[in-house]
């Protein structure tokens, strides 16, 4: 009895060894790994932020993210009371601030293409009074509101840095990487390379922009119908199964804790995924 005693009180022993020695590599590489994550969100996350002119501190987004993330996980847990579901809503939560930040970027090159236009016709009224390539730019950078403001302030402070224009230029394309920067800075290193009516060269890009940003316009005026319906028809399966989970929970739990629901589950989202990107090619009309 005494030595059953002792080989217990050993095994207990042990397994407390091990549980502390699992516990300190846990918080050993737990930490290392946080510190990784952290750079990696601040290197990737947070130069895309500040090249958007969005000074947000990144300490406190990844906060923000691992709190929502956690919610997330927590309230899909409650609801479904499967592990599955709570794993999937945390990493659709995980990857929310950066599907923001991608929203955000494109609906500044956007404004930016809109703007596009005034800004080269501001430039060449510039070079027709009279004024230097760098002065004109300086007063369409005074005159026009974010985000062209903040790019033609850039290569304003490029320029008077010491960079060359090509290289100014070419950094002015790498921020904003669309068709109107790539062919406004051809223009620029173009005119100034080879000489000529570089005003002349402004208006007509400006009047060919212009143009096409209103049959764009058009297009998307006349498609409005077709990506309404894709989003109504991406939101029925979701909503639908909201509201039968409220008012049968038992039957529809099954969805979420039985192999066959994961099974329909998943190919309801490939079907709804190939019905969007079916309708998406329908309506993109490339200008």
């Amino acid at each position: 009895m005494a030595q059953s005693a002792t080989s217990l009180g050993l095994a207990l022993l042990g397994a407390f060894g091990a549980a502390i020695a699992l516990l300190l590599l846990f918080v050993r590489y737990g930490a290392r790994f946080a510190a990784r994550h952290r750079e990696r969100f601040e290197r990737g996350v947070g130069v895309r932020m500040r090249e958007a002119f969005l000074f947000v501190d990144t300490t406190r987004l990844l906060a923000a993210q691992h709190l929502l993330t956690l919610c997330g996980a927590v309230a899909a847990w409650w609801a479904t009371a499967a592990w599955h579901a709570a794993l999937g809503i945390a990493l659709a939560a995980a990857l929310l601030p950066r599907l923001a930040l991608a929203q955000l970027r494109r609906r500044r090159r956007e404004a930016f293409r809109q703007q596009m236009p005034d800004a080269l016709m501001l430039v060449a009224g510039g070079l027709r009074s009279g004024s230097g390539l760098m002065q004109a730019l300086a007063q369409a950078a005074g005159e026009l509101p974010a985000p062209a403001r903040h790019e033609f302030g850039l290569l304003l402070r490029e320029q008077r840095l010491g960079v060359s224009l090509d290289d100014a230029l070419a950094s002015f394309g790498r921020r904003m990487p669309i068709e109107e920067s790539v062919l406004f800075a051809s223009a620029l290193r173009i005119g100034s390379a080879v000489g000529g009516s570089m005003a002349a060269t402004l208006e007509s890009l400006a009047a060919s922009m212009r143009h096409k940003l209103s049959i764009e316009g058009k297009i998307r005026a006349l498609t409005a119908q077709g990506r309404l319906q894709a989003w109504v028809m991406g939101a029925l399966p979701s909503l639908l199964a909201a509201a039968l989970f409220a008012i049968e929970p038992v039957a529809m739990r099954a969805l979420f804790t039985t192999w066959q629901g994961w099974v329909v589950c998943g190919t309801v989202a490939l079907l709804q995924l190939a019905g969007g990107l079916a309708i998406h090619r329908i309506v993109a009309i490339d200008v």
